[in-house]
């Protein structure tokens, strides 16, 4: 019995004797947190290592149940000198504070010759990378677009259209929330103070998305104001301009900003449309000119409201109206064996009108525990989009010439779209190494479909709605050597369409990351995850569309969400300022939805035509291998991949088995023409391989290109020529082939003379105060438009 109590007496007095020592790591230079460097607890006087963490975001780090004693902290981390720190741990004080512990840059003299840190540097964790941006890169960028241009796994095109790993299947966050990829342009290169690059999301992130950009910013802003402008114009020819503008006002806790980011675009464009009737040995060979006009704005405002270090608060608004025109004169002829029949003459025209409105709620509270945190967000999403489509045919006999038919058609083709989400997420730390992430997510969305012919109105009003409700839970270690993430979300969705039968479903979706570390420079991961994909808006519109050629598609609201589950293994070697990354992985196809044609008779001209609507048609896998590399000032994408698809039969169909093969790159070059490197030449190259579907291949064509940018002080100036001494161009070439038919449409437009011209100005005046983030989170409906966008 003493025995006992001498043991309960011994432990308690041992936990009330030890300490908390807790602290702050930061650049010395440009005053920036120091995250993810290494802090160690030395015992002296022998020196001997007690205990190492690793500082989080904000540079914090603790030891916990420190014995009173003589310590020495030693902070290091790549590219800075060694900083130590004595501290004295006396019984009773509890919780120790040491003074913030500051880091000078390595420096190292050849031949006179002051070299430091002047590209990115990666950490690597066993969730995603994170790449610390220093102050002399910020200096030599104008906004998030040029500094994302720097980024391994990163590129930027010269319209800013982004994509990671080679794959635009992505989003954009901002300190942890999601943003609309213009938003970019408004953050200055100052504000940021590291990127990470998620490319094994976990089951926090919706289950259809391959990767994410997230973009850390500094905790400081400014009382008064800040923002910046800048123009792309091509000037020469059809113009194209790409302008953004933005601006913050502080008033110490509360930020309120606006963002605007415009852009519009003429081109002269052509199409080719061939199309061969295999059974009955006709054919129909169409080309046409026209020219394509494109205008879409973006507008972010809100507020930041910072109401102490615990507690933040955001609200944003969003508005994005689009409009694009296409008109078209096209001449065809229509054979039957070797001879031509008949002629066809054809004006057409097409109208998008889209709305989107965006507005989202979201709060943020931080516990006294490192990384403890919960977050609450609210999101109202409302989409619409009117096409005013139609076509003029006059249809002739070939020899002797004359009118043998004629036919009108304009179709009105309406959509809406709205949803609610609302996403709670918790964070619970188990000590400095471990943390449990849960969380639940609640979506509900109406989709409305009107179709009018000629103007005529019809029974073709379409409803569908789904509710749909999401759990997750995982779990986070890192140690010295190995890291472990581990997550599983759990969606239960429900469906109710006209005419369709209501679905129920649930599905698991788990993801798994293993990390092992063979040195701070070496590194390889095992990754698993298992991916969903909705059909979109578009996808499932049950009304007919017929072109100007008569064919016709048609949506399936029957569609079925489809599966990926991929494996794969990455290696990556950080060496200097340099980044090397190799990967392979295998990937499981289930329920793809692929595009089936078919022929049928035409409801206008009673000959055979092209019909075309989607089913979860293609099973099967895909295996491949890539790198992801930044060496120097070069910065590649590549992938070289095979797969296979197997037998289909249903729907009054058959697909044989198929094999296929592609390779795709994209990859961004800038050298620094001056010491100060703020004069640099840079050429861009991106190629995407050939795309296939059930009975499709989609061939494009090499884009690339050559430019300059000069920086001076808070202004920049450069231009940037798309694919020099090119004219017209086959931008984009789809061949479909069937035993009954074999189509392929041909779409190009001209590039004389694409010179684009660049400016930027950034302005930056208040004095610091701590700064909260902002929150956009929209799930968008809007279509891509202009080239490559």
């Amino acid at each position: 019995m003493k025995n006992l109590i001498f043991l309960f007496s011994l432990l308690f007095f041992s936990s009330v004797q030890a300490q908390t020592i807790k602290g702050r790591i930061m650049t010395e230079k440009d005053k920036q947190a120091a995250m993810f460097a290494s802090v160690g607890l030395l015992e002296l006087p022998d020196s001997v290592i007690i205990t190492g963490v690793i500082t989080l975001s904000d540079g914090g780090f603790a030891f916990e149940k420190v014995k009173p004693g003589n310590y020495l902290i030693k902070a290091s981390f790549v590219g800075y000198g060694n900083s130590l720190r004595n501290v004295d741990v006396l019984e009773g004080e509890g919780e120790i504070l040491v003074d913030t512990i500051f880091l000078t840059e390595a420096a190292r003299n050849i031949e006179e010759v002051t070299v430091t840190a002047e590209r990115l540097k990666g950490k690597e964790m066993v969730d995603r990378t994170v790449y610390s941006i220093p102050a002399q890169v910020s200096q030599t960028s104008s906004n998030g677009y040029d500094i994302l241009k720097k980024i391994p796994q990163v590129n930027v095109d010269f319209q800013n259209n982004v994509t990671l790993n080679g794959s635009a299947n992505f989003i954009i966050q901002v300190d942890g929330r999601q943003r609309d990829k213009e938003f970019l342009a408004k953050l200055l290169p100052s504000d940021i103070e590291s990127i990470e690059i998620i490319s094994n999301p976990s089951g926090k992130y919706e289950g259809n998305i391959d990767g994410v950009i997230n973009v850390i910013l500094k905790k400081e802003a400014r009382y008064g104001m800040n923002g910046n402008i800048s123009a792309y114009v091509k000037p020469i020819k059809k113009p194209t301009t790409i302008a953004s503008a933005s601006i913050d006002y502080a008033f110490g806790k509360i930020t309120f900003y606006a963002t605007c980011m415009a852009f519009s675009q003429k081109l002269d464009v052509y199409s080719t449309n061939y199309n061969q009737f295999r059974l009955v040995d006709s054919l129909s060979n169409m080309s046409g000119n026209g020219d394509i006009k494109v205008s879409s704005t973006s507008i972010n405002s809100g507020f930041d409201y910072y109401m102490n270090d615990k507690n933040n608060l955001s609200l944003n608004f969003s508005y994005k109206p689009i409009n694009q025109t296409v008109n078209m004169l096209s001449d065809a002829e229509l054979q039957k064996g070797s001879l031509v029949e008949n002629t066809l003459k054809s004006a057409s025209h097409e109208n998008l009108k889209s709305d989107e409105y965006s507005a989202s709620l979201f709060y943020k509270k931080e516990f006294k525990t490192a990384l403890q945190e919960f977050t609450g967000e609210v999101n109202y999403y409302h989409f619409t989009s009117d096409t005013r489509s139609g076509f003029s045919n006059s249809q002739y006999d070939y020899d002797p010439v004359a009118l043998l038919d004629s036919y009108n058609r304009d179709e009105l083709d309406y959509n809406q779209r709205r949803y609610v989400s609302t996403k709670l997420n918790y964070v619970h730390p188990f000590g400095m190494t471990t943390k449990l992430e849960t969380g639940y997510q609640f979506y509900y969305q109406n989709l409305n479909y009107d179709f009018t012919i000629n103007h005529e109105t019809s029974n073709n009003l379409f409803k569908y709605e789904e509710f749909r409700n999401s759990v997750y839970a995982g779990i986070t270690f890192n140690l010295k050597k190995v890291g472990v993430q581990t997550n599983l979300r759990i969606e239960n969705s429900n469906i109710d369409a006209d005419s369709v039968t209501t679905s129920h479903y649930y599905c698991l979706l788990p993801s798994v990351n293993f990390q092992y570390k063979f040195s701070a420079s070496h590194n390889v991961k095992f990754t698993y995850n298992r991916r969903i994909n909705r059909p979109g808006i578009y996808d499932m519109n049950p009304n007919w569309k017929i072109s100007s050629n008569y064919d016709i598609s048609q949506g399936n609201p029957n569609l079925k969400p489809e599966y990926r589950d991929r494996l794969q293994i990455t290696y990556t070697w950080n060496f200097g300022s340099n980044y090397f990354s190799p990967h392979i992985y295998y990937e499981a196809l289930s329920d793809r939805i692929g595009q089936r044609y078919m022929s049928i008779v035409s409801p206008v001209d009673s000959n055979l035509t092209a019909f075309r609507k989607p089913f979860n048609m293609l099973t099967g896998y895909e295996i491949g291998g890539g790198i992801n590399t930044m060496l120097w000032f070069v910065n590649i994408n590549a992938r070289m991949y095979k797969g296979h698809f197997d037998e289909y039969s249903g729907q009054s169909s058959y697909l044989p088995a198929k094999d296929y093969f592609s390779y795709s790159i994209t990859g961004y070059v800038y050298a620094p023409l001056t010491k100060d490197k703020k004069t640099t030449a840079f050429t861009f190259l991106s190629y995407n391989g050939v795309s296939m579907d059930a009975q499709t291949k989609t061939y494009s064509m090499p884009i690339f290109g050559v430019g300059a940018q000069k920086q001076i002080k808070d202004h920049s100036i450069g231009f940037f020529y798309l694919l020099p001494f090119h004219k017209k161009i086959d931008f984009q070439r789809t061949e479909t082939s069937t035993p009954a038919y074999y189509v392929k449409n041909t779409v190009g437009f001209d590039v004389s003379w694409y010179i684009q011209l660049m400016y930027s100005y950034k302005f930056n005046k208040g004095k610091n105060v701590k700064k909260s983030s902002r929150d956009v989170s929209i799930e968008s409906d809007s279509k891509s438009v202009g080239i490559g966008r």
